[in-house]
């Protein structure tokens, strides 16, 4: 794999179920985990299928855009959020159901919001509206609407966004290509990484966004969250059970407190889909919460314990 490639996915439905099958025989202890959150996986890879990156509007930005960029102002801050209401409804149908069962102490909740949606009681574009702007008091109206608390709310129509903020990253990956990102947070949405992979000669490391899973590559020996560059307080420590030995590990920061899951691509031969990997590394991610670190950004299996 030359460091042109960048990761090398498997993003299909089809091959994120394979990838669950193949991780809950190889770690039968996360059965469970992979029981609860595989479906959620594979149903935003089926609504991110369904779309297209070509029929994204993408604009023509002018220096001052290009500019503020340059100082870290990430792509979508500059350009908006695409609009998805006419995709809401589907959307909601296909992805909350799943979240759901994932989490059993808001399955009401969410069974609730869905419900409002399927019979209009929810207008797709309000909702849309309400969440691309962050209108606070109009996300607490219709989540009382619906009869839950408005974090619960505001955390569905989350997960319903962010198959289209994948696509739009997509769509406006060329976008950037002649522009240098040397920041460790996303240059689509802004948000953090939860997992890195390591590839090439060199051992380049690419950041996958947490949210809409654009990749960028940052430098080997800093901290994406805080960027502190002193080797002092970095540290970095494997998975010993790991079958693929020193290839899963997490890199922890001692300044901010947080840590970051690693991945060495090229001890895979076939794509990886880098979710489903980190989902996999959750002995890393229980490892580095007892001794005290945080997760620069958080997963689905890891966000209520």
């Amino acid at each position: 794999m030359n460091q042109n490639e960048r990761i090398c996915h498997e993003k299909t439905p089809q091959g994120i179920q394979t990838a669950l099958d193949t991780l809950a025989m190889r770690k039968p202890a996360l059965s469970s985990l992979v029981s609860a959150f595989g479906p959620v996986l594979v149903a935003k890879a089926g609504l991110t299928a369904r779309l297209s990156e070509n029929e994204v509007n993408k604009p023509e930005l002018p220096d001052s855009d290009w500019a503020r960029f340059s100082k870290g102002v990430h792509l979508f801050a500059i350009t908006g959020l695409m609009d998805f209401h006419q995709e809401f409804k589907q959307a909601a149908h296909m992805i909350l159901p799943p979240i759901a069962e994932a989490f059993p102490s808001i399955r009401s909740d969410i069974d609730a919001i869905r419900r409002n949606i399927a019979d209009n009681s929810l207008d797709a574009g309000d909702c849309v509206q309400a969440f691309v702007k962050n209108y606070t008091r109009n996300i607490a109206a219709f989540a009382a609407r619906a009869g839950t608390r408005p974090d619960i709310f505001r955390f569905a129509l989350a997960q319903i966004a962010e198959p289209f903020k994948e696509i739009q990253a997509r769509a406006f990956a060329p976008l950037i290509e002649d522009h240098q990102w040397p920041h460790g947070h996303c240059p689509m949405c802004g948000s953090f990484p939860a997992v890195a992979g390591l590839i090439g000669e060199g051992e380049e490391r690419w950041l996958q966004c947490s949210v809409c899973a654009h990749e960028w590559c940052f430098r080997r020996h800093t901290c994406p969250r805080c960027e502190n560059k002193d080797q002092n307080y970095l540290e970095y420590f494997f998975d010993q059970d790991s079958p693929v030995k020193d290839g899963e590990g997490v890199s922890v920061c001692k300044v901010c407190n947080t840590y970051l899951l690693t991945i060495d691509l090229r001890k895979y031969i076939d794509p990886v889909n880098m979710d489903v990997a980190a989902m996999g590394m959750t002995g890393l991610d229980i490892q580095a919460r007892e001794k005290g670190y945080s997760p620069q950004a958080e997963m689905l299996w890891n966000l209520m314990e």
